[in-house]
């Protein structure tokens, strides 16, 4: 033991050893084999040796500073609580060695309702100063928790080494001797847990500093992350945002090295509780093209160049999350918009894309598995695979039409003609605009006559103002008798002037008088109407928003029609 500004420590039970021998130590160890120790607030503790904790009745009250110089070694029924901190920092004896925890410093269950109770055994601070740069977890106790190897539950601190930022390896390969690992982060044995989900972060800062390129790539190998796999504890009651600091070394064909930075974004009320990520290489390229991203065709999946994020939730969940990647030394082509995948699939929020795989977001995803990106480079045209017309109960013309996929599409303009040849506007229509699935609709046309053909096409108007023309279609009614039909357009009007077309089969002196809400008279004009199509103009200009009613009259019959003026 280091006395250096040493206050107190209390020793409640036989079978504690702590060295006081310089040089390199493991052997001559702090050995707590089910003693109750309580560290003070405000007391240090510096074991120069290997620290050992044992049995159900071992119980590490720690509310100041434990430094050890040595490993770390426990089973899974030794318990650890207070608010104090552990340093694993080799700067007095075992200097240029690797250092490790082994055992089950962990939070024991299988979500996270054990946290802060007797069975736990995770610590609170822990500060990561190794002159290597690698603290190793090491899977060798048995038991039920025997994964989970080391937990924090509030803040770990990489970067408290004056030249050498640390990592977590949760892989005992390499801790002696030559360094080989896992090529991916599946095969890493044991687990780096998160476990203060109001602080994401958790004072973690120190990855920030050398490890993440928010902008583009980076080179060289990365510090400050969790090399294999790693957890952390979601807040259920407010939205908070998660990093993932999770990567693999080295690297190799379809896997990048160092840290894949990713976050997980949860609104209130997510029901997750403990995430489990780890960085893998990507599963053969089964992507399906299709079109995304305001109908741009994704074919390029980028996992079988870089590598994918896969996530678990053990305890379920269905709520809506938001993901974000950065993607660090990427091999991805050019491409001209990206998106991100998961299950090798397209899913969340439709035409959520970006034009770079760093610094990418989608959401509306629910559950966890693999997370990967696609690109894309042909943008797709506007299509309407489907026109009809068809007459409806030989009183008016239904005109339907179905597109494939809209790219900018502005509104679309049902044009008629009675000679296939000549045809005028007789409404508009808006237009979703921008889409990948098929989407229908459909115009009732009332202002037709019986035993006349009449054809139908449709002008797509782009947001950039260049038009396209369907082919055209035709219809007709079969009645006999005398009839007159009325219809109003655009309407609503938002300003300018509304049309009345009067369709009929005899020639009347007709009076059209438009009324406001209370029933004062707007306009009044007396018109001849002729056999056939009329049309007239209204000059709305000057009105006020409001509901109008439109009467058309004659001697035989008289219509109302309400017209709407909007602001």
């Amino acid at each position: 033991m280091n006395n250096r500004n040493f206050t107190q420590f209390c020793l409640f039970s036989a079978g504690l050893f702590l060295s006081t021998i310089a040089g390199a130590q493991h052997s001559n160890e702090f050995y707590n084999d089910g003693a109750l120790v309580h560290i003070q607030a405000g007391a240090e503790v510096h074991v120069w040796g290997d620290v050992h904790n044992y049995q159900a009745t071992g119980d590490l009250q720690n509310n100041g500073l434990l430094k050890v110089q040595g490993n770390m070694y426990s089973d899974d029924l030794f318990r650890q609580q207070g608010t104090g901190t552990t340093r694993i920092e080799n700067s007095d004896v075992n200097v240029g060695e690797r250092q490790f925890i082994s055992g089950s410093y962990a939070v024991r269950s299988v979500g996270s309702t054990a946290k802060g109770t007797a069975a736990d055994g995770s610590f609170y601070d822990l500060e990561l100063v190794n002159d290597q740069g690698m603290v190793y977890l090491v899977n060798t106790v048995g038991g039920a928790f025997d994964k989970y190897v080391a937990d924090v539950r509030n803040s770990v601190h990489y970067n408290l080494h004056p030249t050498q930022m640390n990592r977590v390896i949760t892989s005992d390969i390499g801790m002696t001797g030559a360094i080989t690992y896992p090529a991916n982060g599946s095969a890493y044995p044991a687990m780096f847990g998160m476990m203060n989900p109001t602080s994401p972060l958790g004072g973690a800062e120190g990855w920030r500093q050398n490890t993440v390129q928010m902008s583009g790539n980076m080179s060289g190998v990365d510090w400050g992350y969790v090399q294999g796999k790693m957890r952390q504890q979601v807040d259920a009651t407010t939205g908070r945002q998660y990093p993932f600091v999770v990567g693999v070394e080295p690297g190799g064909a379809g896997m990048q090295m160092g840290m894949q930075y990713s976050r997980i974004d949860f609104a209130a009320g997510a029901d997750y509780d403990v995430l489990e990520a780890y960085y893998e290489r990507a599963l053969p390229n089964a992507f399906t093209p299709a079109a995304e991203c305001n109908n741009y065709l994704i074919d390029y999946f980028g996992g079988s160049d870089h590598g994918q994020w896969v996530f678990d939730n053990p305890a379920g969940g269905s709520t809506l999350y938001e993901m974000w990647v950065w993607p660090q030394d990427d091999n991805y082509p050019a491409n001209s918009v990206w998106m991100i995948t998961k299950d090798n699939g397209i899913s969340g929020t439709p035409d959520e894309c970006g034009p770079t795989p760093v610094g990418l977001k989608r959401g509306g995803f629910s559950g966890f598995s693999t997370f990967d990106v696609a690109g894309a480079t042909i943008l797709l045209e506007s299509e309407i695979v489907e026109l009809t017309a068809t007459p409806i109960n030989n009183k008016f013309i239904k005109v339907d039409w179905t597109t494939s996929k809209e790219v900018a599409v502005d509104h679309f303009e049902i044009e008629r003609s009675t000679d296939d040849a000549n045809f005028s506007a007789i409404t508009t229509h808006p237009a979703t605009g921008n889409s990948s699935i098929p989407r229908s609709y459909f115009i009732n046309d009332l202002a037709v006559l019986a035993n006349i053909n009449y054809y139908y096409r449709i002008k797509i108007v782009n947001v950039d103002g260049t038009v396209d023309y369907t082919h055209s279609v035709v219809a007709s009614l079969s009645r006999e008798g005398n009839t007159e039909t009325i219809n109003i357009f655009p309407n609503p009007i938002s300003d300018g002037e509304a049309t009345i077309e009067i369709t009929s089969l005899t020639e009347n002196n007709t009076t059209i008088v438009v009324y406001d809400a209370i029933g004062q008279i707007v306009c009044h004009r007396q018109v001849a109407v002729k056999k056939g199509l009329n049309t007239y103009t209204l000059d709305t200009q000057d009105w006020p928003s409001a509901v109008y009613y439109v009467q058309v009259s004659n001697s035989q019959s008289s219509t109302v029609k309400e017209l709407i003026k909007s602001e």
